[in-house]
């Protein structure tokens, strides 16, 4: 310390001059190729070239996040159809499957009261839900059954054969819903 103060008064101490913040946050970066570009000193070439590259790789990452988020945004429907060609062919399985378990339009207040844990729905929402749903959000006349039975309401509020299956022919005759209710009701016996 008395060195550094004789060496201030005899003048021959020189203050060295401080690293900017951008070098000192490029040198403890972490981040490929900055501790390359945020150096003391002057621009050099190999500089330049590392910046170059950061800045292209970063440009590349940021087009291909772009892309992600607008593709996710989009909310893509995938739907897989194979289709083969046969002489002789019985008639064909066929799966309908609805990702939506039950109709929420056809949902009363008292469904609401005994299914809002399962729907994710806060008992303070349930006006706001019901007027979603295009039904009036009037509480003060709501009184919830005791029970609830479980099976009337799947019945009630299930997707029907008739909604989904608008059009189905085989060998160009047309078949009616019944066909697939019967085919329904035999596999659950």
């Amino acid at each position: 310390m008395l060195e550094l103060i004789r060496m201030i008064s005899e003048g021959s101490y020189e203050e060295q001059p401080r690293p900017s913040d951008i070098t000192v946050f490029g040198a403890n970066c972490t981040l490929h190729g900055l501790s390359h570009i945020f150096l003391p000193g002057g621009v050099t070439i190999r500089r330049l070239l590392w910046a170059a590259a950061f800045l292209s790789s970063l440009s590349i990452f940021l087009y291909q996040v772009a892309g992600a988020v607008m593709d996710f945004l989009s909310y893509p429907h995938v739907t897989i159809l194979d289709e083969m060609d046969s002489p002789v062919m019985y008639f064909p399985a066929i799966t309908l499957c609805n990702y939506n378990s039950f109709r929420r339009s056809k949902m009363i207040r008292n469904d609401l009261f005994w299914m809002a844990g399962l729907l994710g729905v806060e008992q303070s929402d349930f006006d706001d839900f019901m007027a979603a749903l295009g039904q009036p959000p009037d509480n003060s006349k709501f009184f919830p059954s005791k029970t609830f039975n479980m099976l009337e309401f799947v019945q009630r509020t299930s997707h029907s054969i008739e909604e989904m299956l608008l059009d189905c022919k085989y060998r160009g005759k047309e078949l009616y819903q019944y066909i697939f209710l019967y085919s329904i009701i035999y596999n659950i016996i």
